[in-house]
């Protein structure tokens, strides 16, 4: 059994080297995303909602999220995988919705695109984020979902450049 293994390892070695040093299929390149870090400001906007206990008294509010950097990271070490603590200051109780923290995490999904999630420390009852960024903007879609209800809507956001 030790011969076979032995045989089977050195056979992978050799397809794995057999392969053409300019294959750039084969490469995989890092991927740049960008980094969110910072204040943002806009509005959100609301389209739809179902059985929430309490009734939206407006349709748009204004918003404002601040995502900490990660470390030591950069925009050229940031990856999908970082992650940003921050906060958001929402009032989505004229949306007819309750959280119960004004906590935030959001990252980078693509060079493209990010998410977040508002109220993270919950498993229902979270407002989660999906946005595309448009120049210095973001524009998306928010999702609420609760126990018998929830909420969808639209925002967009602006980074705020440091004074």
């Amino acid at each position: 059994m030790g011969l076979a293994w032995i045989s089977g390892s050195a056979a992978f070695g050799a397809s794995a080297q057999a392969r053409p040093a300019s294959d750039s299929a084969q490469r995989v390149l890092p991927v740049i995303v960008r980094d969110i870090s910072g204040s943002w400001q806009g509005t959100f906007t609301l389209d739809s909602t179902w059985r929430l206990g309490q009734r939206a008294s407006v349709r748009s509010i204004p918003a404002r999220l601040h995502f900490n950097p990660v470390g030591d990271a950069s925009p050229t070490t940031s990856s999908a995988r970082s992650v940003h603590q921050g906060m958001f200051e929402i009032d989505f109780a004229r949306f007819g919705i309750t959280l119960s923290t004004q906590e935030a995490l959001g990252w980078s999904v693509t060079a493209d695109s990010m998410g977040a999630v508002l109220n993270p420390t919950v498993d229902h009852e979270l407002v989660e984020l999906r946005g595309a960024f448009r120049g210095d903007a973001v524009v998306g879609t928010w999702k609420y979902v609760s126990d018998p209800g929830g909420a969808t809507g639209t925002f967009e956001i602006r980074r705020v450049q440091a004074r």
